[in-house]
């Protein structure tokens, strides 16, 4: 099955999780959505990774969806969200993507993220500061390792 890892990253933490899902599965090709030229048809199934800023998706991920909405639609399509805060995941999908590509999708699910004031700039390091100054000390921001795993063996599965 080929397929093709699609993912936006502002600080590297989508990248190194999209890097992950790379190297495990066979015949996949890992694109930065900024240098996507990518034919999509010619892919069985598409992972499409994107940071979570203020409950959104990246900008450039959700016209990627809007712009290819219907070639998506019959495809296998399985997506992942990189954010701090997991509790709202679900949520963030249902208010991102489009019901009828979300609904169709084989796997969904949120690989945590990561909270690095030196990857932040402007605007979003002001925001992460104030947010870290908020977070329960017990509460740690990481990537959820196990979470990809699983993804990766359910598209591993889904292959066969």
């Amino acid at each position: 099955m080929n397929t093709l890892i699609i993912y936006a990253s502002k600080t590297g933490t989508t990248e190194k999780c999209a890097n992950q899902i790379n190297r495990q599965l066979k015949n996949s090709k890992m694109v930065n959505i900024l240098n996507q030229n990518e034919d999509i048809n010619r892919y069985d199934l598409v992972v499409i990774g994107t940071p979570i800023r203020m409950g959104m998706i990246d900008k450039k991920i959700k016209k990627f969806l809007i712009t290819n909405i219907e070639t998506l639609k019959p495809k296998k399509v399985a997506y992942f969200i990189c954010c701090g805060f997991n509790e709202n995941w679900k949520s963030y999908y249902e208010r991102n993507i489009p019901k009828d590509l979300l609904d169709k999708a084989i796997i969904y699910d949120t690989f945590g993220g990561e909270m690095d004031l030196q990857k932040q700039k402007g605007f979003d390091k002001f925001i992460t500061k104030m947010v870290s100054k908020n977070i329960d000390k017990n509460e740690e921001i990481k990537i959820l390792n196990e979470n990809i795993e699983r993804f990766i063996n359910y598209l591993k599965r889904s292959a066969l």
